[in-house]
């Protein structure tokens, strides 16, 4: 991913509104080119410190790096749980169509033995 690309997603990725595919590219980029890294963190402390000011949160956080880096372990553990459900989906849908085949192929001999 080119930085221009991934600087374009920083708000979205702060609004959580980039798909899945996109996370997993973005927060590759960024874990890897700490100007994006830089620019992220900037544009999460301003939307974080407004948040508390518009919510008036009576204790707010203040160490938004700790934020950001929450923020961004609990994306990783999304992209993880995605591709494991997708993955787990892709199996279950090979195994059907295994059974279908299977049923398919048993019926066949059967009628094939019915008309013998």
């Amino acid at each position: 991913m080119k930085c221009r690309v991934a600087e374009e997603m920083v708000n979205r990725y702060i609004n959580h509104t980039l798909t899945v595919d996109e996370l997993e590219e973005f927060l590759e980029h960024v874990e890897s080119c700490s100007s994006c890294y830089d620019e992220l963190e900037t544009y999460f402390i301003v939307h974080a410190a407004m948040n508390q000011l518009d919510n008036g949160d009576t204790e707010p956080v203040l160490d938004f790096k700790n934020l950001l880096e929450q923020d961004l372990k609990k994306s990783r553990r999304y992209v993880r749980k995605k591709k494991i459900i997708r993955f787990l989906e892709i199996v279950s849908l090979c195994v059907l169509a295994g059974a279908l085949i299977s049923l398919l192929i048993l019926g066949i001999f059967q009628i094939r033995q019915m008309i013998q």
